[in-house]
């Protein structure tokens, strides 16, 4: 990393609570990214599988592959927004990514979200977040479907939640509307939208799908499904009341 300044950074916060099972598949989708210089944020959420040990696992892999890391381990289980908030704290790139530990990211995620963040910013600084399409997975990461977003629209945004927690952000931005509410258990992505969008910040879809949501039995019913008229094809839409 020498020569390299923390502009360069892109910050990967990942919260996780007994999500061990998919932990592994998440982290390694970090060490896959083509972008570098790259810094993983963990905060464990007080997990009592063995959420923990695989993370220390994966720490010899990240020295190898050029990957900072910072990790925050609690002994109690305080909600997924203190677990954010810590992380906020400690992030150091100029963007930021926030990544379920149960879901992964296509290898040029950073890559493309970057520069096309970098594009939108130099024409307009108040661009703070771009987010993409995503695909599907079940349990076992085979994809079953397409997850198609919307365009952003500042008013939308303020009503539905429809934007997938995934996106690139700029840093300034969580950090300018940090700390975010801690009582917030349900729905934390759109209290997190919501509050960066209230704060004058813009955001941008990239249709390409770059990384994978998983479902499974802890998260299903986050997720309305419709299939449509014209391709009888099933899309996903993010459902306002989606507890993640």
């Amino acid at each position: 990393m020498q020569g390299r300044s923390d502009v360069d950074i892109v910050s990967i916060i990942i919260c996780n609570w007994n999500y061990g099972r998919y932990l592994h598949e998440c982290l390694d989708s970090v060490v896959n990214q083509t972008y570098r210089p790259v810094q993983i944020v963990f905060v464990d959420d007080g997990s009592t599988d063995n959420s923990i040990e695989i993370f220390k696992s994966k720490l010899a892999t990240f020295e190898k592959n050029d990957i900072e890391h910072e990790s925050v381990y609690y002994n109690n289980n305080g909600g997924r927004i203190r677990s954010l908030n810590r992380a906020i704290e400690i992030v150091k790139g100029e963007y930021s990514v926030i990544l379920d530990s149960d879901d992964t990211l296509y290898d040029k995620f950073i890559e493309i979200s970057k520069d096309v963040l970098d594009k939108e910013r130099a024409i307009d600084p108040k661009m703070g977040f771009v987010y993409t399409n995503l695909d599907i997975i079940d349990k076992y990461g085979k994809v079953i479907s397409q997850g198609l977003s919307e365009e952003f629209e500042t008013e939308k945004v303020l009503l539905y939640s429809y934007i997938p927690d995934c996106g690139l952000t700029y840093t300034h931005a969580l950090k300018e509307c940090y700390p975010f509410d801690e009582t917030v258990m349900v729905n934390t992505k759109h209290h997190k939208w919501q509050k960066i969008v209230r704060a004058g910040w813009k955001g941008k879809l990239i249709h390409t799908r770059l990384y994978k949501y998983r479902i499974h039995d802890r998260n299903i019913s986050g997720i309305n499904r419709r299939i449509t008229s014209d391709r009888t094809k099933l899309i996903e839409k993010w459902n306002p009341h989606k507890e993640s």
